[in-house]
């Protein structure tokens, strides 16, 4: 067995991405691993000689985007196992993708609505099909970039007349970073090393300046009145951890803000009995799914799925959720744990 980890080390990999796991659990194991540069011409044909395949991609870098799916799931399509799957990331980075595919498994999230046509929305607000407040959201982006709250029709109709114009430029924004980075700061420790990341940050909004700005198109969701936090909920296999995210002070948004918190018993029984249903349902390897739980129902509804998120926060959660609910106390290294199971399935589809 021969495994490929995708990255180019010509440049500086950014701190969170998880080739460094990868390749720990490889070189403590003795897996016989190998480092590819995706990016060189010919490398399709060339990791065809690997087992698995592993890329963990980013949805801010443009060339990453362009092309990387095309490589995983031209090599899934050749038999081999990768990560991400189609399953996994076709949907990847796109809001209105997600909110398709999660509504045709019913799955419990927000009423959604997406207009093409400015007609279309005009319509809806003349026959009070919306409910204010309701959230704006542009089809990338992440950390609550590109998300807005309307709270009547007249700001919803000067949003829908500018992404049916000129439309809106979806990078992420310097200033809402930072100033949600501090805002969320508890002592002066954490804003040093918020402070180290600051160039992962420039080298990140550099990349992303590179995509078209968002537009055609509308996607609002219903705002879900909350108790002040929402949840990262994460899925491999039969293993469940989360990260709980405070909402700032003056904010409706909790991700990306960097305020967290590991209080399992914050964590609703319906929240992990439909994140396991849903991973079943449509075969994911690992799904991230972003929780906002009804302070009037305490059900939990999911707004947004990404394979990718932060792995090292969610090690501070120290446990994980199996399937009946029990809390088991060892904390889940996604990377290390997907990669386990796809050795598993391909030592069992070699038999």
């Amino acid at each position: 067995m021969k495994i490929a980890i995708l990255t180019d080390e010509t440049k500086k990999q950014h701190s969170t991405n998880w080739s460094f796991p990868w390749i720990e659990y490889c070189k403590l194991n003795n897996i016989d691993f190998e480092l590819v540069n995706p990016y060189n011409i010919g490398q399709v044909k060339y990791l065809l000689k690997f087992d698995i395949i592993l890329w963990h991609f980013n949805n801010y870098s443009h060339t990453d985007m362009l092309m990387a799916r095309n490589v995983l799931f031209t090599l899934e399509a050749a038999g081999k196992k990768v990560f991400p799957s189609i399953k996994d990331a076709w949907h990847f980075d796109d809001k209105l993708a997600e909110t398709y595919l999660l509504e045709s498994i019913n799955a419990p999230i927000p009423m959604s609505f997406y207009y093409y046509r400015l007609d279309d929305l005009q319509k809806a607000i003349n026959n009070n099909d919306l409910n204010f407040p309701i959230i704006a959201k542009l089809r990338n982006g992440s950390g609550s970039h590109n998300v807005k709250l309307l709270n009547n029709s007249h700001e919803l109709i000067g949003y829908s007349k500018k992404m049916f114009n000129s439309g809106i430029d979806g990078s992420p924004n310097i200033f809402y970073k930072t100033s949600s980075n501090l805002k969320s700061s508890k002592n002066f420790k954490t804003i040093v090393n918020r402070a180290k990341r600051i160039p992962e940050f420039i080298r990140t909004y550099s990349s992303a300046r590179k995509f078209n700005r968002e537009k055609g198109y509308v996607f609002l969701q219903e705002f879900i009145p909350n108790d002040g936090f929402d949840l990262k909920i994460v899925v491999v296999g039969d293993k469940l951890s989360f990260i709980g995210r405070n909402i700032r002070k003056g904010e409706f948004r909790a991700s990306g803000g960097g305020s967290l918190f590991y209080d399992k018993n914050m964590v609703p029984k319906n929240v992990i009995n439909s994140a396991f249903k849903i991973s079943d349902k449509l075969g994911f390897n690992c799904m991230g799914y972003d929780y906002v739980v009804d302070k009037s129902s305490s059900n939990g509804k999911v707004i947004e799925i990404s394979y990718g998120f932060s792995h090292q926060a969610l090690l501070d959660a120290n446990g994980y959720f199996d399937r009946e609910g029990n809390w088991h106390d060892e904390p889940l290294n996604a990377p290390k744990e997907i990669l386990q199971n796809l050795i598993l399935k391909n030592r069992m589809s070699s038999k």
